[in-house]
C-alpha cells in the first residue's frame, strides 16, 4: 500500500503535533519531501549508521525515529564526516526521515500514555501538564433556516469537538431585529425600515488555532451581508488539559514492592532495574516518566505516587529521592523509549487504517548503554 508522505505526517501530527514540543528540540520532516510515495516504513528510537543501511538494504521509504537525527545546527554535509555520509546515503536511495520527539512525550495519547497502558495503569492522568489549549466559544446569529448549514460549517471546521465528540453545538431560538440602511443589500428585510426576523443562537467550543479560519468560512456560507457573532474566551483548556510529561495511575491491585518490581521487569522486558530512595511496602499509584525525567521526583511524591520510574537517574538523583523518603525505579533511557516503536505503529494503523503502508522495525537499534 503506497500513501503520501503528508499523509502519514499528518497522522501522527494530529496526535502529537508540532507545536507540543519543547522550544529545544527539533522535530517534523528532516531529509525527503512530503510529496513522496511511502510504501515501507522502518520504525525506530534512533538514528544511526547500521539503522541507515538497514534501511537501505530492506527497499524502505521512510524512516520514523525519536531521537532527531539532525539536532543541532549543521556546519558540513561533507562526506568526509558520518553524518554527511549518512545523509548522502539518505538522499541517495530517497529515503525521507520524519521525527516526532518531545511533541509525542507530550501528547495525550503518546508515549507515556502507552508506558501507563503497559504498567497496567488505571485512571491515567498527566504528571506535568503544559500547553494548554486555549479555547473560546463561537456564538452566530442566523435566520433559522440557515441553521443546519452554520452547524455543518462549524463541524467541518472544527468546532463543538469534545473528547470523542464532534459537531456539538448549542442552539436556542429568538427574535433579532435589525434595520438596513441606504447602500445595504439585505437578505431579509428593506432599507430603512425594522425587520424582526426569527433567528437562532448557535454556540461552539473552538480552539485558537481554529478560530480564525472559522470564522471567514462561516462569513462565506453565512445568509446575512453582515453576520452577527460573538468570540467568548473560556478557561476550558488549562482545566481540561492533557498535553505534558509523564503519566500517573493507578495499579488495578496493589502490590508488594518485590513484586511490582518483578511485574515491572517483566511488562518493560528488562533483565534488570535500578533504585534509589525509600521503598514503599505497598505500591498502588504510579508515575512513569519515559527517557530522562529524574527532575520529577518531587513532582511524583507531591501527587502522592508510591513510586516513579523513569531513566538515566544520576547519583545526587537518589540521595534526593532518598531525602524525600520516595521511591525512584530506573528502567533506562532505552528501556523506557523503545516503545516509542510499537507506539508509532499503533497510531499509523489506526489513524491511516486499510491505507497503512508496510511498517517494520529496525533490528539494528540497540541500547548504547552495556552491562558487562
Amino acid at each position: 500500500m503506497s500513501v503520501k508522505l503528508n499523509k502519514i505526517i499528518q497522522t501522527i501530527e494530529a496526535l502529537a503535533p508540532e507545536n507540543l514540543a519543547e522550544a529545544w528540540d527539533n522535530v517534523g520532516l528532516q531529509v525527503g519531501s512530503r510529496q513522496q510515495s511511502i510504501k515501507r516504513i522502518l520504525l525506530t528510537l534512533d538514528i544511526t549508521a547500521d539503522v541507515v543501511d538497514e534501511a537501505v538494504k530492506k527497499k524502505v521509504d521512510l524512516i520514523i525515529a525519536h531521537h532527531p537525527f539532525i539536532f543541532k545546527g549543521l556546519k558540513t554535509l561533507s562526506s568526509d564526516c558520518e553524518k554527511g555520509q549518512i545523509i548522502s546515503q539518505l538522499i541517495k536511495n530517497e529515503v525521507a526521515v520524519y521525527v516526532a520527539h518531545t511533541n509525542l512525550d507530550k501528547a495525550p495519547k503518546g508515549l507515556n500514555h502507552y508506558l501507563a497502558e503497559i504498567m497496567g495503569l488505571e485512571n491515567i492522568k498527566t504528571l506535568e501538564p503544559s500547553n494548554p489549549v486555549v479555547y473560546y466559544k463561537l456564538v452566530v446569529f442566523t435566520p433559522v433556516d440557515a441553521s443546519h448549514k452554520i452547524i455543518e460549517v462549524f463541524g467541518k471546521n472544527g468546532a463543538g469537538a469534545i473528547g470523542d465528540y464532534d459537531y456539538c453545538t448549542y442552539r436556542s431560538s429568538g427574535t433579532g431585529t435589525f434595520r438596513p440602511l441606504v447602500g445595504a443589500t439585505p437578505f431579509i428585510g428593506e432599507v430603512n425600515k425594522l425587520t424582526c426576523v426569527s433567528e437562532d443562537r448557535i454556540e461552539a467550543i473552538v480552539a485558537a488555532p481554529d478560530l480564525k479560519n472559522l470564522i471567514a468560512v462561516l462569513k462565506r456560507n453565512h445568509p446575512y451581508e453582515e453576520m452577527a457573532y460573538d468570540v467568548i474566551a473560556l478557561e476550558n483548556g488549562g482545566l481540561i488539559n492533557e498535553n505534558g510529561l509523564g503519566k500517573i495511575g493507578v495499579l488495578s491491585q496493589p502490590m508488594e514492592a518485590a513484586d511490582f518490581i518483578a511485574s515491572t521487569k517483566d511488562r518493560l522486558g528488562l533483565v534488570a532495574l535500578r533504585g534509589a530512595g525509600k521503598v514503599p511496602d505497598i505500591v498502588r499509584r504510579v508515575a512513569i516518566c519515559s527517557g530522562a525525567g529524574a527532575d520529577m521526583i518531587g513532582l511524583a511524591k507531591a501527587k502522592r505516587a508510591d513510586v516513579l520510574i523513569t531513566g538515566d537517574l544520576k547519583h545526587h538523583d537518589g540521595q534526593r529521592a532518598l531525602e524525600n523518603n520516595f521511591w525512584v525505579l530506573d528502567a533506562g533511557h532505552y528501556g523506557t523509549e523503545k516503545w516509542v516503536t510499537d507506539c508509532f505503529k499503533q497510531i499509523l494503523e489506526s489513524g491511516l487504517e486499510d491505507a497503512c503502508p508496510e511498517m517494520i522495525v529496525a533490528e539494528s537499534a540497540r541500547d548504547f548503554i552495556v552491562n558487562y
